[in-house]
C-alpha cells in the first residue's frame, strides 16, 4: 500500500480536472463520516455557506475579489 505522501505525489501529477474530480469525491466521502463530522475543526454551517457561495460564483451572481482586494479589505495585507 502507498503512503499518504506517495498518493499525494501521484495526485499532484494528475491534470487539474482529475485532481478536482478526486477532491470532490474525497470531500463527498467525508460528509457521511461521523468521526469527521464530530471533529472540532469541522464547521457544518461554514461548509453550507461555502457551497452556496460556490454556486453563486458559478452562476455569475456573486461579486468576487482578487487575493489582493481581499487582503486589503480584511487588513491581512498589512505587516
Amino acid at each position: 500500500m502507498k503512503s499518504t505522501a506517495e498518493v499525494e505525489d501521484d495526485l499532484m501529477n494528475l491534470p487539474a480536472a482529475e485532481r478536482a474530480r478526486l477532491a470532490m469525491a474525497a470531500w463527498a466521502s467525508l460528509e457521511g463520516d461521523s468521526a469527521f463530522a464530530a471533529s472540532v475543526s469541522f464547521d457544518p454551517e461554514g461548509v453550507v455557506l461555502a457551497i452556496e457561495r460556490d454556486a453563486q460564483m458559478n452562476a455569475g451572481s456573486a461579486q468576487t475579489l482578487s487575493r489582493d482586494e481581499f487582503l486589503d479589505r480584511t487588513g491581512g495585507g498589512r505587516r
